[in-house]
């Protein structure tokens, strides 16, 4: 019989050669970056494409491919005595690789990030923190987790149509977008320090078109508890000052456009105060790599014409504010799951019936050294209710550094002026 002595000595043995056994044996690795297809699903995709890439789809022939559209936006197209003639052309699908940054923190974050108890993200530094997710928040989490290149700075120009009317207004905006934490790839990454704020990110806005709105600023400051309220500030030129914005101010139309500041690139609202179901995959043409120098726009359509849209195996997500009082009783996100990005979205009012789309059509552009951006290149946001839309585009860099000065209410108060 072995003496209690070396049954000790084994135990210890055991330890060690237990913590000796390497990482990629002790916890899974990250499956990322993933393609929407591969193996005997993209050769299905591939052979599709032989008779519709390059096909050019109207409202006449859009039946052909509805199994393939959101529904909504189906019903527009093919509604033409209300929207009028659209069309759209089929491109080839095309593998968007996330940028080195992103690849290498997400794989050497990867298990860290968790769920809180409010439903919030914890253990989070940079990467996407759910990168092989098939629930809900994690994939809210992740669209919540792009960067846009880090920083950005550029015009937003654009229309808001009345589509009864058809009278065109033009609208304008200048933004800045500077991550201070959580960035990929622009350094110092992934945060800039020191931080005594404990900033997340940080925007403004300025307001050109429509004339009524003009020199109207805002800036908005996020943080990296995500438990902690935006602090956000408008001045009004009406009344030459600044004044703090309340978070209910959020859900009301900006410079009179159609969507608010929650509407942001598809959610620009804190994860946690929605619940999430995921509907689960489908293919659908949706716009990834948008040359906008081919988008048309006819004064007073609701809808452009022209965009490019490929296949992509989107993850469906709905999701229902838990304010009985919020202006949309639920959304429906499609994810671009090579992205997360938010290409499509659904809201319904508080009758549940569908009140906006929001068509987002996505680019690549270079940013910092030329390491890929993703972010949007056209927006249409199409209150179908109303019959009215607002209709967008970005001239925008990417990977810039920002003068962090101009996150700063005193700059907002000295250039309202």
């Amino acid at each position: 019989m072995l003496k209690i002595q070396h049954i000790q000595k084994l135990w210890a043995l055991l330890i060690v050669a237990f913590l000796a056994v390497p990482n990629c044996i002790m916890a899974a690795e990250a499956q990322f970056p993933k393609a929407c297809f591969q193996g005997e699903e993209l050769a299905r995709v591939r052979e599709w494409e032989k008779n519709w890439v390059g096909k050019k789809v109207t409202s006449a022939d859009v039946d052909t491919v509805k199994e393939f559209l959101p529904q909504s936006f189906y019903d527009i197209m093919k509604d033409t005595a209300r929207w009028g003639e659209s069309w759209f052309v089929i491109v080839p699908y095309q593998q968007i690789v996330s940028s080195p940054g992103c690849i290498k923190f997400t794989r050497q974050y990867y298990g860290q990030p968790k769920v809180g108890s409010q439903g919030e993200l914890v253990n989070w530094v940079s990467g996407f923190p759910f990168p092989d997710t098939a629930v809900g928040i994690e994939m809210a989490h992740n669209a919540r987790c792009r960067t846009f290149g880090d920083a950005y700075t550029g015009a937003q120009p654009g229309y808001i149509t009345d589509g009864r009317l058809k009278y065109d207004m033009a609208a304008l905006t200048n933004s800045n977008y500077c991550f201070f934490a959580g960035r990929w790839d622009t350094p110092p990454a992934p945060e800039i320090l020191p931080n005594p704020k404990q900033i997340w990110r940080a925007y403004t806005m300025l307001q050109i078109d429509p004339p009524e709105a003009r020199n109207t600023r805002i800036m908005e400051i996020q943080y990296k508890d995500q438990l902690k309220a935006y602090d956000s500030w408008m001045w009004l030129p009406s009344i030459r000052r600044v004044r703090r914005r309340s978070t209910s101010e959020r859900q009301d139309p900006q410079g009179g456009g159609d969507y608010c500041s929650y509407d942001n690139g598809g959610w620009d609202g804190p994860v946690q105060i929605n619940k999430y179901k995921y509907l689960g995959p489908k293919d659908f043409l949706l716009g990834r790599h948008t040359d906008k120098s081919k988008i048309e726009h006819k004064p007073g359509e609701c809808i452009m014409s022209g965009s490019q849209r490929e296949r992509v195996n989107a993850y469906v997500v709905e999701a229902v504010n838990q304010d009985a009082n919020f202006l949309y009783s639920k959304m429906v996100w499609y994810l671009d799951p090579e992205t997360w990005q938010i290409l499509y979205a659904d809201r319904y009012d508080r009758h549940g019936k569908i009140w906006k789309v929001m068509d987002q059509l996505g680019n690549v552009s270079p940013g910092y050294q030329g390491v890929p951006a993703i972010h949007y290149n056209v927006t249409q946001t199409v209150d179908v209710q109303r019959l009215h839309s607002t209709l967008g585009t970005n001239d925008t860099k990417y990977g810039v550094t920002q003068d962090l000065t101009i996150f700063d209410i005193h700059y907002l108060q000295k250039h309202g002026y």
